[in-house]
């Protein structure tokens, strides 16, 4: 190419603004920072919007040979872990929301079965964000009634996969919603009208809802409807309740344990097992007659005999709650009695310790001392489990025992096994048995009395775990999480405080990158579960390394398995990270873009404290980005509102940027959901004055006009600001400041404020000191501090400023001297300004 002919191809480029491309340079760059993340089914852009960027292909052409075979591979990120049919279900909610064409009734109830058939081999819980999809896909596949015929239904969704929807619903108590309760409500009006058999297990899991939701009296509506399909209060159950099925009542924390066999033969183990689920709720909501009532119907119905013994530990449990000495002086007997010489399995052993503990422990706390002595006592005068033991030597700490007495207590409880015969039985203590003791110093603020229980536990053998120190204590509880390391472990019990390190050694300062990896990916290697808090805060981490693949890859893995409450938690760290002002801009960007795609119910609220941060951040390209997502939103919780609109043509007036405010404001246009209002019009009337648009501003002013709403006193304000802004805008605000004489409106100083500086701004000073003047004399107006101010700052050009300066010097210098108490700046033109707020809000 001639040296001429490629000089003016470069300035032509220079002056268009386009990028300079050849292909025979030997290093090239994309000056554009777009960011594009096509591996995950999204895409994200980083750059000024207000920029081009080049469409030119930037590859590097090799004819001879290719060389693309030794570039790196393009990182493929992981897609979203989903339970087995979600995805098709939160489909047909996309598409119902959309009112698009839904997929079909079969595609759905295959999502449906699946989804069941993996909770169940799981035993999983069903999340409440989980819940509302199931309920809403079997609305749709399943016959609304009896009269459309069962085989259509038995076709789509069979009895068996039901029954395992009631099984899951049995142990998610704790999570309970209203759409785990219309969950199970449905499969029991499935159950009554013939449609269902297994008449326990779909009974059970309404029960638990309705317990754990609060509606005790329905459950035991639905209890006694139970009782009269199968004969009144006797009968005799064709399948008897397996027991690991009675101790999943518990779910809702209602210690219920596992009745003898002969009882769960016959049935009245599982009717037990339910009437002491609704004495729990209605313990748990502290109505003391109902518990009264309940109990004695219990009785009445022969329930409550010599060898149950859920029901004292849940009125034990109740006492204690109340506080009252009495009722736990009772139960504690009735509980002890039914504990001594019955076989229990171990899940409710443990229950049974815990009721234990927590006696003790109220015993300590309310200082009765004598009471849990004689509890003590009648532990001893038994051959106690482990797990009690372990209770008696908490209890020993709190009444002053010292660490050597403990240590001798750990010898009798060696001692005692010389009894049993079977080795299986021994009592022997553990890492549980010092970490009770750790706990207890640790709630005392007693770190030397930690160290000892610590020593005391090395002396026997038994190394600390990562249960065993504080989190504060991060180095030690990282060395003993190594040694934890080396040790074979069969249960997850060390998971919380695994998570709790991750998070702890993530916030410190101390600890580098790899050995934060290093925990995180021995939990991931076990499959154990990341709570969300410290996904969050991992993210956080990968964030600041600008490791975006790594944040995907960790929310797409875990965030799908949480609640709605649990994805909160790391939505709203994430958040909380793009509005912190130390986070760089293109970090919060990135942020915001994974937050959007992975955190689709973000509602309305964060997008826009999003959207005003980037405001703040002189993005305003940024922010119209965010509002346009809220704007293309089909989520009513999501989609902007007057509200919305309002913040972002505020925003878009301080950053004075004409070509967001047009964006944002067509978009308006197009919104059928929004009706104008005169609060819309005067952000708009804003916005355009701002923008350095004044007359277009004042023709919202005529349409305020004409509404059946009317301009408010701020639509006044704001409309004189626009003529203090707008060529000939003296004439503008003679009419306007006419029409409200002779409407009669009430003009305050504030008012008189606006009026003269809208006279000044159009270069007639003079004009607004007489108008000023002749309303002083007529005691129209009182001049103070804001009405100087605003004259002086409305007045066109230095010289106009310092004609009203000189005038106000003379005339109202007490005025004038409280105005200059506020301070003035200059502006590079030599215009001054004094520091009172004329700011007006719409």
């Amino acid at each position: 190419m001639p040296s001429s002919h490629l000089t003016r191809q470069v300035f032509r480029r220079l002056l268009a603004n386009e990028p300079i491309v050849h292909r025979g340079c030997l290093r090239r760059r994309a000056y554009s920072t777009a960011v594009s993340y096509e591996g995950h089914g999204f895409k994200a852009q980083r750059h000024n919007a207000r920029q081009p960027v080049s469409n030119a292909r930037l590859e590097q052409r090799r004819g001879f040979f290719n060389m693309n075979m030794f570039r790196k591979q393009k990182r493929e990120t992981k897609e979203a872990d989903m339970d087995p049919g979600l995805e098709t279900m939160m489909q047909l909610e996309r598409l119902t929301r959309l009112r698009a064409r839904l997929p079909s009734r079969e595609d759905v109830a295959k999502a449906v079965t699946d989804f069941f058939e993996a909770k169940f081999s799981a035993t999983q819980a069903i999340e409440d964000n989980q819940a509302k999809l199931v309920l809403q896909s079997l609305r749709y596949c399943l016959p609304a009634t009896e009269g459309e015929g069962e085989l259509g239904e038995q076709a789509l969704v069979s009895n068996r996969v039901l029954w395992k929807a009631a099984t899951a619903l049995k142990r998610t108590g704790k999570q309970s919603s209203p759409d785990h309760v219309m969950l199970a409500r449905m499969l029991y009006d499935k159950l009554k009208l013939g449609l269902l058999e297994d008449d326990k297990t779909v009974t059970q899991a309404y029960m638990t809802q309705l317990c754990a939701s609060g509606s005790a009296s329905t459950a035991q509506d639905v209890l006694l409807e139970f009782e009269d399909r199968r004969g009144l209060d006797q009968y005799s159950g064709s399948a008897p309740v397996a027991l690991e099925d009675a101790v999943e009542i518990d779910v809702v924390q209602a210690s219920v344990t596992n009745q003898d066999a002969e009882g769960e033969a016959s049935g009245l183990g599982f009717r037990r097992n339910l009437w002491t689920l609704v004495l729990r709720a209605w313990a748990l909501q502290n109505r003391e007659n109902e518990v009264s009532r309940t109990l004695e119907l219990i009785r009445a119905k022969g329930l409550f005999d010599d060898t149950t013994i859920s029901i004292p530990m849940v009125m034990l449990r109740y006492s204690i709650a109340r506080s009252d000495i009495d009722g736990i002086k009772h139960w504690w007997h009735e509980f002890h009695n039914r504990l001594v010489g019955s076989t229990r399995p171990p899940k409710a052993n443990k229950k049974a310790a815990e009721v234990i503990g927590k006696t003790l422990q109220w015993c300590m706390m309310e200082e009765q001392l004598e009471l849990g002595h004689s509890i003590v006592r009648a532990l001893m005068q038994t051959t106690p489990i482990k797990l009690v033991w372990d209770a008696i030597f908490v209890w020993a700490a709190g009444t002053g025992k010292g660490v050597d007495e403990i240590g001798r207590m750990l010898d009798v409880m060696e001692q005692s096994n010389e009894a049993i015969k079977n080795e299986d039985h021994w009592r022997r203590p553990n890492a549980a048995t010092i970490n009770a003791l750790v706990e207890y110093a640790n709630s005392k603020d007693d770190p030397y009395m930690a160290e000892r229980f610590i020593a005391l536990g090395r002396e026997r053998g038994i190394e600390p775990d990562a249960r065993t120190l504080r989190v504060s204590d991060i180095d030690g509880a990282l060395i003993a999480y190594k040694s934890l390391q080396s040790m074979e472990t069969s249960t997850d019990e060390d998971v919380p405080a695994v998570n709790k390190l991750i998070v702890a050694l993530s916030s410190s300062k101390r600890h580098d990158f790899d050995t934060v990896m290093n925990v995180a990916a021995d939990l991931s290697d076990r499959r154990a579960r990341f709570e969300p808090l410290t996904v969050a805060t991992l993210s956080l981490l990968h964030l600041d390394r600008d490791e975006l693949h790594d944040v995907i890859d960790l929310l797409n893995t875990h965030a799908y398995h949480y609640s709605s409450t649990e994805r909160t938690t790391v939505r709203d760290t994430i958040v909380a990270y793009c509005l912190n002002n130390d986070t760089p801009v293109a970090r919060s960007w990135d942020a915001y873009t994974i937050i959007r795609n992975v955190f689709d119910e973000l509602p309305r609220g964060p997008r826009t404290e999003l959207m005003t941060s980037f405001f703040e951040r002189d993005r305003p390209d940024m922010a119209v980005h965010v509002f346009n997502h809220m704007r293309s939103h089909s989520r009513t919780d999501t989609m902007p509102t007057p509200d919305t609109y309002i913040t972002a043509f505020l925003g878009t007036a301080k950053r004075h940027d004409l070509e967001s405010l047009e964006v944002v404001h067509n978009q308006l246009k197009l919104d059928f959901n929004i009706n104008l209002n005169t609060q819309l019009r005067n952000a708009l009337i804003i916005a355009y004055t701002s923008c350095s648009r004044p007359r277009k501003a004042l023709q919202f002013w005529d349409d305020i006009v004409a509404s059946k709403e009317g301009p408010s006193y701020n639509s006044i304000h704001i409309a004189l600001r626009a003529c203090e802004r707008s060529p000939f805008g003296d004439l503008k605000a003679n009419e306007i400041w006419g029409r409200l004489r002779k409407m009669n409106v009430e003009l305050d100083s504030t008012m008189w404020a606006s009026y003269v500086a809208a006279l000044a701004g159009n270069g007639d000073s003079e004009h607004a000191i007489n108008v000023l003047e002749e309303a002083d004399r007529k005691g129209e107006v009182e001049v103070d501090a804001f009405v100087l101010g605003s004259l002086f700052m409305g007045s066109s050009g230095m010289e106009k400023q310092g004609y009203v300066e000189q005038w106000a010097k003379g005339k109202y210098a007490k005025a004038w001297a409280e105005l200059e108490a506020f301070g003035v700046e200059e502006a590079e033109d030599g215009m001054r300004a004094f520091g009172i707020d004329r700011s007006v809000s719409p």
